[in-house]
């Protein structure tokens, strides 16, 4: 009798452990989630970078060549909503090999020093896309600039496995943001802040002689009623412009990540700890 008592107590405390374990780990699903996909999109920059560096001067200057035709095609822009997820969205030919030098889908990043952050571009708003990067908007001019071009990228605002554009509402009048296309970095300057309806595209056209860029995400968060689309237009790039906010932004980034690490360790070495600490009661109790 005394010995099933006993059992009784260790398989609840197993129970309750797990319980605990279980619910941790639901805890930390979003930051190791994040972390991983941060992890994932560096590495498919430096992927891009180094297919972008290592092209010959001739492939280099043909994929340019088709990106300026591509955008001289098309003059003005066919907008689809990027969320709707009753769209089955499939890449057209032959935009799918455009600005593609790694062959995997990659166009370029882009860089959102006021965010802090630095995301991939795939081409088309295809379901995987958003979930690991920003998508530019099959329809919209690519992202080369240029005049009479209108480049429009949209991102996810709120995933549990990635941050993306969630903190997009808090760009403001006047902040920069930067897409590095190959071995050329555009730089933008935040004009126009607008909330607007899924249909309301009217501020996603080309305009005569200028060189734009949209952001979009759905808004309000959580309900994704509207959309917020926040718009840059192209100003002159030098490194001098963009190195205080990039080294800042790289900083905030690198220590988000230490932290995120340490208490992803901290919380491992507990959980280890309550677990040994179990198995020692255990081991006690049935000797």
């Amino acid at each position: 009798m005394a010995k099933r008592r006993i059992r009784k107590k260790i398989i609840r405390k197993i129970f309750i452990g797990f319980l605990f374990l279980l619910s941790f780990g639901i805890l930390l699903y979003p930051t190791v989630s994040t972390l991983w996909n941060e992890y994932r999109s560096r590495q498919l920059i430096s992927e891009y970078k180094r297919a972008a560096e290592t092209l010959e001067t001739e492939e280099y200057d043909a994929i340019r060549k088709e990106a300026e035709e591509y955008n001289l095609q098309h003059t003005s822009n066919t907008i689809i909503d990027a969320f709707d997820e009753e769209n089955n969205y499939v890449l057209t030919h032959p935009y799918d090999t455009l600005l593609n030098p790694s062959g995997n889908g990659v166009m370029g990043y882009i860089e959102i020093p006021k965010i802090n952050q630095i995301l991939v571009i795939y081409h088309g708003t295809g379901a995987n896309e958003l979930e690991q990067g920003v998508g530019h908007v099959e329809g919209t001019s690519l992202p080369i600039g240029g005049e009479n071009t209108h480049s429009v990228l949209a991102g996810h605002r709120g995933l549990p496995n990635a941050k993306l554009f969630t903190d997009l509402d808090l760009i403001q009048k006047g902040d920069r943001f930067f897409l590095h296309i190959m071995n050329e970095t555009l730089a933008y300057e935040v004009e126009d802040i607008f909330t607007v309806l899924p249909d309301q595209t009217e501020y996603l056209a080309i305009e005569e002689g200028r060189d734009l860029c949209t952001l979009i995400t759905c808004t309000p968060y959580g309900v994704n009623s509207h959309r917020l689309l926040v718009r840059g237009s192209r100003i002159p790039y030098t490194e001098e412009q963009i190195s205080e906010e990039t080294k800042k932004a790289d900083f905030l980034d690198r220590m988000d990540i230490s932290l995120k690490a340490l208490l992803f360790g901290i919380a491992a070495m507990v959980i280890i700890w309550l677990v040994l600490r179990l198995k020692r009661r255990r081991n006690e109790k049935t000797s």
